[in-house]
């Protein structure tokens, strides 16, 4: 008897921040052109699971929930926010050499750069004065005639919006193949010179440099990928580092016994911490939750939730550092 023919697996994409959990999956999905050593890819490990909860660290995660544990992963992205200092010794405002990632990465193992922290990231928001680089992005599939990598593009600017939006930026930077400028140019890059005379590029694939300040963003209509995470309002609620994370993770429909070991609280911690936020929302803006499912004591609680969590997704400003 005929069973008919094979069902397609069709992927089942979604991102997400990435835990301590996925480093050793995903030092595969950091591309040949960074030009790294065998020592910095060796070492790589360890320093990601120490950056992955730095408040620093604008990292996402695309996975195929319908492959197998230990094979999801298929597309990375990563960021960091940058001290003003360190944008000036790697020239990021002018005319840098390739390989700025390397060099990143290199300084970092090295301990001669350190993360900013939330207090500096918050002081440095609130004063306009943020800087955003990306350090690179890459997919398992390449290949834009497969509909996996459209797909995976299409949510590669999707978890950058996610990442990158809500800052009060002074400026964005990007390095990647020469290969990739019509994509990076179609969303609002716009392409810089490198030092001339500059070292070539780390890993031999042609390397280009973008810039985009937020006078020139603003300066655009609105649209583009990247014009858009310029976009910014101060933010109403001032939650504690804690409470940001809290969000953050939540948005990404992470289970409570998720939350519970990245914030390293209990159940009744965890409880705790939704009913401070609540609270101090109620204090800015008494009439936020109106009715909240009126006096079922049930529904008070997951509404109150799905509320706030709506909000933060239209007012990223609420997740960012802010002093």
């Amino acid at each position: 008897m005929s069973l008919g023919p094979a069902r397609m697996q069709l992927p089942r994409l979604r991102h997400r921040p990435p835990g301590r959990d996925d480093v050793a999956e995903l030092m595969s999905l950091l591309p040949a052109w960074l030009g790294l050593d065998p020592a910095t890819r060796q070492a790589l490990p360890a320093l990601w699971e120490r950056l992955v909860d730095e408040p620093a660290l604008i990292a996402g995660l695309t996975e195929d929930l319908s492959r197998p544990a230990g094979e999801r992963a298929q597309a990375l992205g990563v960021g960091m926010v940058l001290p003003q200092a360190l944008v000036r010794e790697l020239r990021l405002d002018a005319e840098p050499e390739p390989g700025i990632a390397r060099r990143l990465y290199t300084g970092l193992l090295a301990g001669r750069w350190q993360p900013l922290g939330d207090k500096d990231i918050g002081r440095a928001n609130a004063r306009g004065e943020l800087h955003l680089l990306t350090l690179h992005f890459d997919m398992r599939v390449r290949d834009l005639d497969d509909p996996m990598a459209r797909s995976l593009m299409i949510m590669g600017a999707e978890t950058f919006r996610a990442g990158f939006s809500g800052y009060r930026s002074q400026a964005m930077y990007f390095e990647n193949t020469v290969a990739s400028a019509g994509w990076m140019q179609m969303n609002g890059f716009l392409r810089r010179p490198y030092q001339p005379g500059g070292q070539q590029a780390p890993g031999g694939e042609p390397l280009a440099f973008y810039r985009l300040t937020r006078a020139e963003a603003l300066g655009a209509a609105p649209g583009s990928t990247v014009r858009d995470i310029f976009d910014h309002h101060a933010p109403l609620f001032g939650f504690s580092a804690t409470q940001r994370q809290l969000l953050w993770l939540s948005l990404f429909d992470a289970p409570d016994e998720l939350l519970m070991q990245r914030l390293d609280v209990s159940v009744h911690g965890l409880k705790k911490l939704w009913r401070g936020l609540y609270e101090r929302i109620e204090d800015a803006a008494p009439e936020f939750f109106g009715d909240a499912a009126g006096d079922n004591e049930g529904r008070r609680g997951p509404e109150k939730r799905r509320q706030v969590l709506a909000y933060v997704r239209q007012r990223p400003e609420e997740l960012r550092p802010w002093a």
